[in-house]
């Protein structure tokens, strides 16, 4: 039963927590470009691939420091970034939280069925 239960709710999780990732992925691809674009060269991002290297540095909070941005749509930019990476522990945890009350209560609706 609680097996069941698990595979239910991973299996109910996992097409949320791939479109949240698949979500992730475009932002950090498209911050990391628009930082290419708005520092350029001298700012340290010589190439889009480094830059998107550096969003996702960025994003989960490892920030090596050796590319820091230079103006101020930059550090936006990078605020953001670095507000995006907390979310990305903590989202997939509260959906998989959310699948377990959703299964709880629909197993436990069914037990009140059955004895009604």
């Amino acid at each position: 039963m609680a097996c069941k239960l698990l595979k239910k709710i991973l299996l109910g999780s996992s097409r949320k927590i791939l479109l949240f990732l698949l979500i992730v992925l475009f932002l950090t691809t498209i911050s990391g470009t628009l930082l290419y674009f708005v520092e350029g060269a001298a700012g340290g991002f010589t190439t889009i691939p480094s830059s998107i290297f550096w969003a996702s540095t960025t994003l989960l909070s490892i920030g090596f420091g050796d590319i820091v941005p230079q103006t101020g749509l930059g550090r936006f930019v990078a605020f953001i970034l670095q507000l995006l990476g907390y979310t990305i522990l903590i989202a997939p945890i509260v959906i998989v939280i959310a699948e377990t009350f959703r299964s709880l209560c629909d197993s436990l609706s069914k037990k009140n069925e059955d004895f009604e």
